[in-house]
């Protein structure tokens, strides 16, 4: 899936990002972020790096608007959870969810 920048910004390495691709995430992908961080935020930045091969630095000059549009992507791939619901995490407590 290809995101459009509603505001383009230039990485410390010189380069223009203007859109990002966003590839369906696999399995892998949630177990290598859990295994990064508890703490919902970090697995949401590790998961956005990984995906779409920005570095966190980098990650970090999204204008909130655009990271919305990037999170709002991931959410509709995994069927509207929130990241860290969706790498099994609650989201208050930061730790599994047990099965009910």
């Amino acid at each position: 899936m290809k995101i459009t920048l509603r505001f383009p910004f230039t990485t410390a390495a010189g380069i223009r990002i203007e859109s990002l691709e966003l590839p369906r995430p696999k399995r892998s992908d949630l177990k290598a972020a859990q295994k990064f961080s508890n703490d919902a935020i970090d697995q949401e930045d590790f998961l956005f790096c990984r995906l779409t091969g920005l570095v966190v630095e980098d990650l970090d000059q999204l204008d909130v608007a655009d990271n919305k549009a990037l999170s709002d992507a991931f959410q509709a791939m995994v069927g509207g959870g929130e990241v860290a619901e969706v790498a099994g995490r609650s989201v208050v407590a930061g730790t599994a969810d047990a099965a009910v």
